[in-house]
């Protein structure tokens, strides 16, 4: 089993810290994602609050695996 470990960045302004067995540079690549995200989600809906564009960043990171998901097992029929 993989060791993990802890890795503190901030999600828009909250900071968190995560229990991983990725690296730190894959981490901080999640986070600069999630936090380019939440922009586009601010700039696009300017009046959703912040619990609610967090919502909004799940949902949209779990259709996108679902999404390449179907890809991946298309591709191996």
């Amino acid at each position: 089993m993989a060791n993990k470990k802890r890795f503190k960045g901030n999600i828009g302004n909250q900071e968190v810290v995560i229990t991983s067995t990725k690296d730190d540079a894959q981490m901080e690549a999640v986070f600069e994602i999630a936090n380019q995200q939440l922009a586009h989600l601010t700039e696009a809906n300017p009046s959703l609050s912040v619990e609610n564009q967090l919502v909004l960043l799940a949902v949209n990171a779990i259709s996108d695996q679902l999404d390449m998901q179907a890809k991946l097992d298309a591709g191996n029929k």
